[in-house]
């Protein structure tokens, strides 16, 4: 199978933005899906993983063709530890992300193939 890269996103965070940004109920649930919110409270530091959860919803909004809003986009890990994208709540096989984070940043790419 051969793809073609239709267009690409990319975005970093400070991490400490988001360790602010986590006690804001209301902007948690405009950008994050509960799913997101629930994984990303389970792990040890959540602001961390909120950050690159955010990175990567960024990154697709970048790369994405139409106008979307944040909440439109689910990042999910999958037992393997590579992420799946969800759009409106469905599987969308032509974006592929990636999140990479430290204490201090977190940064996601996102493309978008055809």
């Amino acid at each position: 199978m051969t793809f073609m890269v239709a267009s690409i996103g990319i975005d970093i965070e400070k991490v400490a933005r988001f360790k602010k940004i986590c006690s804001d109920k209301n902007f948690m649930e405009l950008v994050f899906t509960k799913n997101e919110i629930a994984y990303c409270n389970f792990r040890d530091k959540p602001y961390i993983h909120f950050a690159g959860r955010f990175c990567a919803k960024e990154a697709i909004i970048k790369a994405y063709p139409k106008k979307i809003h944040f909440k439109s986009i689910e990042i999910c890990s999958l037992a393997s530890g590579k992420l799946q994208v969800k759009i409106k709540k469905k599987i969308n096989h032509k974006i592929m992300c990636s999140i990479s984070h430290t204490d201090t940043l977190a940064i996601a790419f996102a493309v978008m193939v055809r």
